[in-house]
């Protein structure tokens, strides 16, 4: 994966919603899966915070992450990783 910065204030463009997040561990390892529907998402002090439909809100700090990929074959699909872990954020 390369390592390069996009602009994150692309997620706060997206509202209304449902995302899907997989989180690998060993390269390919899939050891947790979460999708929700949500009504915005907002970055704040390095962090994206899903407000969900249900009213409780997932944090994803983005400090724990040394890459950052958008995948130009797939529309609003990212990956952020650290070194043989990553999470893949898609919103479909």
């Amino acid at each position: 994966m390369e390592k390069h910065r996009i602009d994150f204030g692309v997620f706060e463009s997206y509202h209304n919603r449902q995302v899907i997040l997989n989180y690998y561990d060993d390269e390919d390892f899939l050891w947790k899966r979460d999708g929700f529907h949500f009504h915005s998402i907002q970055l704040l002090n390095d962090q994206l915070i899903f407000s969900k439909k249900d009213g409780n809100t997932l944090t994803i700090s983005l400090k724990n992450y040394d890459t950052v990929a958008r995948n130009n074959d797939f529309q609003n699909y990212f990956t952020l990783g650290k070194g043989e872990a990553r999470l893949e954020i898609y919103l479909p």
